[in-house]
């Protein structure tokens, strides 16, 4: 990857504040739609809400997504509509069950640290969606601190958590994954089949990071989607999905927060630790791309469609195309 001055890096700073400005507007407008949806379902024109819209938010590490909520809890806080935002990165396992996970499943590469489906704790995320939808007590919002046990990261004790206190109109829950669907036996087959296939260029290209790990490596990780969809997905009413069409963009996006964490005198990864660190969670994008592309995300099914908002993110970030074909 080519070095860039601090004249490339102050550009691109610039126009990834406009990128993001502009997410964050047409976003909240399409967020501000559904949230009047749902007051009006829930038999409430006056401006205020019973229970919560939940809104997901997907984007690849790197993409800016948690600027992104920061700047929309920010900006529906200014037109008086109270928006919280908290991470499925929050709900990794405390160390001490990521360390049981690595053992009891020492032949699966994927699971050695955190990151894939099966790293997280869905229930706890069910738990604090149900409690933020009753919007009458304060809901401990959870916290996970990659910087601890040296850098494999644990969870804060719930006494450290911030408190949500109502009443709260939206709630923004973010991740890298969250929203990917778990593929039945007969797609899981077919995307084995391209996996494995040498012997066209295309598929290749495509699955060459799934083709690192074993069939039940892969089919381990798409077995435990299943918990997600079933104890998450029914509780989200919309979605806003960052699509990217190259996954390798991720290397180089994570590198650039790397680049700015040293920089400012922050621990940060080696070129080797991020290449290593990536790898583990390109064959999650490899294996749910297609599927969201075709069939899109699960939800509530309380709200009129469309019920996603997809921007389409070129390699510098920028927001090149909008729509709402999912």
């Amino acid at each position: 990857m080519p070095a860039f001055s601090s004249l490339d890096k102050a550009r691109q700073f610039r126009v990834f504040q406009r990128t993001v400005t502009e997410r964050v507007r047409k976003s909240a407008d399409f967020i501000l739609r559904k949230l009047e949806q749902k007051r009006k379902i829930n038999g409430l024109d006056n401006g205020k809400t019973k229970r919560p819209l939940i809104v997901g938010i997907n984007g690849a590490q790197g993409s800016g997504k948690t600027t992104m909520v920061n700047g929309l809890v920010k900006y529906l806080g200014a037109l008086k509509v109270s928006a919280i935002g908290f991470s499925m990165d929050d709900l990794y396992l405390p160390n001490k069950d990521q360390h049981e996970l690595a053992i009891t499943h020492r032949d699966n590469p994927l699971l050695q640290f955190r990151g894939q489906p099966g790293t997280h704790d869905p229930q706890l995320g069910r738990d604090t969606l149900l409690s933020l939808l009753r919007n009458s007590d304060e809901t401990p919002i959870p916290v996970y601190d990659k910087s601890l046990m040296d850098g494999y990261g644990d969870r804060v004790p719930l006494s450290r958590w911030p408190k949500a206190e109502p009443p709260i109109d939206v709630v923004l829950f973010e991740g890298w994954n969250i929203g990917f669907r778990a593929l039945t036996e007969a797609e899981f087959s077919k995307y084995i089949s391209k996996v494995r296939d040498e012997t066209n260029e295309n598929n290749r290209a495509l699955f060459k990071h799934s083709r690192k790990y074993s069939d039940a490596n892969l089919r381990e990780i798409n077995d435990n989607l299943k918990r997600y969809e079933t104890l998450l997905y029914p509780l989200i009413d919309a979605w806003v999905y960052m699509r990217i069409s190259d996954f390798d963009i991720i290397y180089r996006w994570r590198k650039d927060q790397e680049d700015d964490l040293a920089a400012s005198g922050r621990p940060s990864l080696s070129d080797q630790q991020l290449e290593d660190f990536v790898s583990r969670f390109l064959p999650g994008y490899e294996m749910a791309a297609e599927k969201l592309d075709r069939h899109g995300f699960l939800s509530s099914d309380i709200l009129p469609t469309p019920n996603t908002l997809r921007m389409h993110l070129d390699l510098e970030r920028n927001a090149v195309a909008w729509d709402h074909k999912l």
